[in-house]
Formats: C-alpha cells, sequence, structure tokens
C-alpha cells in the first residue's frame, strides 16, 4: 500500500514538474511551535513533528514532517482527529480546545512541519 502511494505521488511530480518540487520543501516554523502546540502535541509529536519521542514511538504517532501524510490528510480530517481522538493512541482534545484553536494548530503548526 505504500509503495502504492509513492508511485502516485512520484506520478503527480511528473505531471506537475518543477512547481510541485518546490511544494516538497519541508517547512519549518521561525519561532517553533505555537504554545498550545506545546502544551497538548510536543509530548508525542516533538518539538520538531517527527514524533520521535519515547511517547510518540510507542504510541505510533503521526511523523508531520512526512510529505505524504501532509498530502494525504485534508485540514477537515485533521481538525476531527483532533476533536474526536483515536481509541488507544490519541486524546480528544474537543472538550479542552474550542474550534478556532483546533483549526489554528492544524494551520499553524501541524501544517507548517510539511512541505512548502
Amino acid at each position: 500500500m505504500k509503495r502504492t502511494w509513492i508511485l502516485r505521488i512520484a506520478v503527480m511530480l511528473t505531471v506537475l514538474g518543477p512547481a510541485a518540487a518546490g511544494v516538497l520543501q519541508l517547512g519549518a516554523q521561525p519561532d517553533g511551535p505555537s504554545k498550545l502546540y506545546r502544551l497538548y502535541c510536543v509530548e508525542c509529536h516533538g518539538e520538531n513533528g517527527k514524533a520521535e519521542t519515547p511517547r510518540g514511538r510507542k504510541l505510533k504517532a503521526r511523523d508531520f514532517t512526512d510529505p505524504e501524510f501532509q498530502l494525504l490528510k485534508s485540514n477537515r480530517e485533521l481538525e476531527e482527529m483532533v476533536r474526536d481522538g483515536k481509541p488507544g493512541k490519541m486524546p480528544a482534545f474537543g472538550k479542552k480546545l474550542t474550534p478556532a484553536q483546533i483549526e489554528s494548530l492544524i494551520r499553524d503548526d501541524v501544517r507548517a512541519f510539511g512541505p512548502r
């Protein structure tokens, strides 16, 4: 399955050409993650978004720097994941965070780790 997605991405890059290559430059936040991200996400996903923390490895947390992950997940899907969580893996933050806070986490943090 992973090979299929890699092939799809390779085809997309071939079709879109150099414009797509610019999109795949990994982004970084100049000031680091937001306060919300540091408070709720760092323990599993890490300061760098790679999920290389002990807890992140144990729970197999998502690596936000993975271009394939960034291309395949819509903001809406990510917002639902943060709001509702994933049983046994990620806690639900829908009662702790407002919809605007969840949206800002996705826009300003999760997406900032991905391709630009």
